[in-house]
């Protein structure tokens, strides 16, 4: 689950909240054994702060600051833990402060992950529009609108067998949504937006199968994820409601011997049942890693998409990347085949920032059909 509704945020690696964003990098259920048979018992630092802009919303800046480390030093099997923190505003007026603290303990049995935000995220509305049509970012196409959001969530997985691994996560936010004025307020209300304060509380029974040979640099493996979230009044929710969403990310070594060159995809589908909010809709470009696309232009109950990049080391501190993909919104299954198809490329630059755990920061820039995106982030991309 994500956290709010703000596509810079964007910019780190794993999925948490209660919405349609990342939030904190660093998240990841199991770096194969293999790879962990020396442990590096220093404490590793950075930070990448920069700018960051998309056609959603105005230029902005970010610092990201993240702690890697080893829980146990005589645990040679479990990933590194994380700490990492998060300060974001643009100059429209919005802001974040969040924080992720990632734990990997007993020999890569259990993993728990803590979330914490709160910010006031301000962005652009088009409304729930026809799948079948092609949006451009014309102002008159859209509103303003503002999420001020506390969230939280607190997960654990536990290892199955293998690369198998099953846990629940649950996410409370407590979410005021307004229009920039009372014009965009109505129009918000009449596309079935909450107008005011509103709560989500979510479970979700989560699954994950992971063999990937590295935690921020994969070259070879398969990760794949299963999240059911459960929004019920029972447990004080404001609405019920289902939503499931599924990926399978794939790596391949493409070269004999060596791991300079790396084909990774990612196939991403969800879907959406009951009284679900806007935050809760299928957001094309908004959680599933999919770049070009503004927040907010494609929102049904469905989405699906498929990507490739194609990452090439040129040194051990410096790699590039092209990529390129396709997916369409969509409400239901007989309206698949009438939605647009909405396809993307670009390229994208890697800097290694801590050599020791091959942590990478990125940018990467995205063009598709009548949008364009600029991204910055921790890890990889996908």
């Amino acid at each position: 689950m994500k956290a709010t509704r703000l596509l810079f945020i964007l910019i780190l690696l794993c999925q948490t909240g209660v919405a349609q964003h990342k939030i904190i990098s660093g998240d990841s259920l199991v770096l194969i054994e293999k790879t962990l048979q020396k442990i590096d018992k220093n404490i590793n630092f950075t930070i990448v702060p920069g700018p960051v802009y998309n056609s959603s919303t105005h230029l902005g800046f970010a610092v990201i600051p993240m702690l890697v480390y080893n829980l146990d030093k005589k645990d040679t099997l479990s990933p590194p833990s994380s700490t990492a923190a998060l300060f974001y505003f643009d100059f429209y007026g919005s802001w974040m402060v969040a924080a992720k603290q990632n734990f990997y303990w007993n020999n890569n049995k259990w993993r728990g992950i803590i979330t914490l935000g709160y910010g006031n995220l301000k962005s652009k509305f088009f409304g729930l529009q026809p799948d079948t049509v092609v949006i451009s970012n014309n102002e008159e196409n859209y509103v303003w609108m503002s999420d001020l959001t506390l969230f939280s969530t607190l997960t654990c997985y536990r290892k199955i067998v293998g690369g198998f691994y099953g846990g629940l996560e649950y996410s409370y936010a407590s979410i005021t949504q307004n229009g920039k004025d009372s014009a965009a307020s109505e129009q918000l209300r009449k596309n079935g937006v909450v107008i005011g304060n509103y709560t989500q509380s979510i479970l979700s029974p989560t699954f994950v199968w992971d063999n990937r040979d590295n935690l921020f640099w994969t070259t070879k493996g398969f990760y794949a994820g299963l999240n059911i979230r459960n929004s019920s009044i029972l447990f004080f929710s404001a609405s019920d409601y289902l939503v499931i969403e599924s990926f399978v990310n794939g790596y391949h070594c493409l070269l004999k011997n060596s791991k300079r060159l790396t084909l990774a995809w990612r196939f991403y589908l969800q879907g959406s049942w009951g009284d679900v909010p806007y935050n809760q809709l299928a957001n094309y470009g908004n959680g599933d890693d999919f770049r070009g696309y503004t927040g907010g232009k494609y929102v049904n109950r469905s989405k699906v998409n498929l990507q490739a990049e194609l990452r090439y080391d040129i040194w051990k501190f410096i790699a590039v990347s092209g990529f390129l993909g396709t997916g369409k919104a969509f409400g239901n299954i007989s309206g698949f085949g009438k939605s647009v198809w909405l396809p993307s490329g670009g390229v994208s630059l890697y800097l290694n920032v801590i050599p020791s755990r091959n942590i990478r920061a990125y940018i990467s820039l995205a063009l598709a059909r009548q949008d364009y995106g600029v991204y910055v982030g921790l890890g990889q991309s996908f």
